[in-house]
């Protein structure tokens, strides 16, 4: 149960990171422009395209590199764990890593999508379907249930891409 909190806790230690350098740098381009491209962007597919290529590709790249190169991310270093194969042990490579981030970051990405296309909720009195929001939420959920059941050892992630996660010696 240890290694699941430990995993956790390196999730959010990431994301931590991740958001002070993703949303300072947005925030001094917006600065630096006087606003430019936020004051341009108003449709649904226009601010997707705005977060997917500012936001959830720095992040995807970053847990695939972390992953790929050294094991580890910065919050599963803090925490000495680190990702390797199911089979053997070793580093998990690109593929791999991919897949990971691939299914980890789906409720993320699958909200982004719900929330803003085709036009943010924020600019409609009613969204179309705002039901879907319990999708990605729900994936959380059993995102944490599986982990925990395995004691973290793994999670759906892990399972699809046939990697686990260990303590570090």
């Amino acid at each position: 149960m240890k290694v699941a909190f430990k995993r956790l806790a390196a999730y959010w230690l990431d994301f931590a990171v991740l958001a002070v350098a993703l949303v300072g740098l947005q925030l001094a381009v917006y600065r630096a422009t006087g606003g430019f491209p936020f004051d341009r962007l108003d449709r649904g597919f226009e601010i997707e395209a705005w977060v997917l290529g500012s936001m959830s590709l720095p992040v995807w790249a970053y847990f695939i590199v972390c992953e790929t190169w050294r094991r580890q991310t910065l919050g599963k270093r803090l925490l000495r764990l680190e990702v390797v194969t199911a089979e053997h042990g070793t580093s998990i490579g690109l593929p791999r890593a991919l897949g990971r981030t691939l299914i980890r970051l789906l409720p993320w990405e699958a909200t982004h999508l719900i929330i803003l296309v085709p036009e943010p909720w924020w600019d409609v009195e009613q969204p179309s379907h705002p039901y879907l929001i319990y999708l990605p939420n729900a994936l959380m959920v059993l995102y944490a249930v599986v982990l925990f059941a395995t004691k973290g050892r793994m999670a759906i992630h892990d399972y699809a891409m046939r990697t686990r996660v260990k303590e570090r010696a």
